[in-house]
């Protein structure tokens, strides 16, 4: 009993430090070691291939023109961009605000619901409609830089590559220690799609917001899942294909985020996660370069929560046993009371930099237990709700 108890403290422990300390060390090593591979790319005007801008769009009135002038201010030729905008049964003046682009930018093909079907669905039509050989797909309040839309293109004209994702640098609209936060995990991220993306030609999930895929490896998605990208970036990774990290193909996104909005994306991208790893169970073999990331990156991520808590009990259990044992027990259970502690100096006016860092981490491994159950519960559908602007 006691041996067994130890092996699962130290397998979950193990785990845990593997997905948020190991791996990324490892692969800061290992880009020391490779080379950024060179591929035969896109380079002339007459070569570029005509793109689609696929933008699904709910209320977006803040955003849509800075987005439409965005995409027709790059270097890409305007006369290969046509630009599918699908908007969602929009309240607000989105609508409007896209016809009037529609007299500057003639490229632009508006598809309007009437009433709320989803982000996928509206993804899917627009694609369905579209016949350009290469998709953008992005988010409308994600901003081009001169750049992007060529960057995003030039490495597909290796027939291996059908995914090329974007480089989106998120800019805080406020100085609130949650967006701070926020912003610190997306560079985490981007240093490992840069990573696994040198060392081995994939990248374990894209950021929907901005990449670039080639339409024969684009598969509709199933209009209950609530994560598009990922189920995409799947499809083709499951295939043995490559994805690519533009690390030039640069996009802003705007983070002005309230920490109980935060909590509620992530709560509903968990359940989406769950939703494509149990679709995808053929990428859960260990035993090749996307089995190891995508367990080192992704599925050990997902499962902390549930880590942690056979961690937990495996010590409490073992207290007897030696003093290492009653530290990690001492400093999870405090781990666990963080939130409380969070809002009680909150309460009090008081800004603790760690605190806040902490709090992040547990309501992010909160909303994957929420979103875990909400999968087993099942899902009936993608419609979605933006962040404020």
């Amino acid at each position: 009993m006691i041996a067994a108890l130890k092996i699962c403290f130290y397998l979950s422990l193990f785990f845990m430090l593997h997905s948020y300390f190991l791996y990324p060390v490892f692969l800061f090593f290992l880009l020391k070691i490779r080379r950024n591979k060179k591929n035969h790319s896109f380079f002339l005007e007459e070569e570029l291939p005509p793109i689609a801008i696929i933008c699904a769009a709910y209320n977006e009135e803040k955003v849509i023109v800075q987005k439409i002038e965005s995409t027709f201010n790059t270097t890409y030729p305007n006369k290969k961009i046509k630009m599918y905008i699908g908007t969602d049964a929009c309240t607000d003046g989105t609508v409007a605000l896209i016809k009037q682009q529609q007299a500057r930018f003639p490229q632009i093909e508006l598809l309007e619901c009437r009433q709320r079907t989803g982000k996928i669905n509206i993804i899917n039509m627009l694609s369905d409609k579209a016949t350009e050989p290469v998709f953008i797909m992005t988010d409308a309040n994600v901003f081009f830089s001169e750049k992007t839309l060529l960057e995003l293109v030039k490495p597909l004209k290796k027939e291996t590559i059908k995914i090329v994702c974007g480089n989106i640098q998120k800019r805080a609209l406020n100085q609130e220690t949650s967006v701070q936060n926020e912003l610190h995990y997306f560079s985490y991220e981007n240093f490992l799609k840069h990573a696994e993306s040198i060392c081995w030609s994939l990248v374990i999930g894209v950021e929907g917001g901005c990449y670039a895929i080639k339409k024969t490896a684009f598969y509709p998605v199933p209009p209950t899942f609530v994560v598009d990208d990922f189920f995409v970036a799947a499809q083709v990774l499951s295939c043995g294909e490559e994805i690519l990290f533009a690390a030039d193909a640069l996009a802003y996104e705007d983070v002005f985020a309230k920490t109980n909005e935060e909590y509620k994306r992530k709560v509903r991208i968990a359940t989406g996660n769950f939703q494509n790893l149990f679709y995808f169970k053929k990428m859960l073999n260990p035993f090749s370069a996307l089995g190891f990331a995508y367990y080192s990156h992704k599925v050990l991520r997902w499962f902390t929560p549930f880590l942690f808590l056979l961690n937990f009990v495996c010590a409490a259990f073992l207290l007897s046993k030696h003093i290492f044992f009653i530290w990690i027990f001492l400093l999870e259970l405090i781990g666990l009371f963080v939130p409380v502690l969070f809002l009680l100096f909150q309460k009090m006016n008081i800004k603790i930099a760690l605190l806040h860092s902490l709090n992040h981490f547990i309501l992010m491994n909160a909303a994957l237990v929420v979103g875990f159950f909400r999968y087993c519960k099942g899902v009936k559908n993608s419609v979605w709700q933006p962040l404020s602007r």
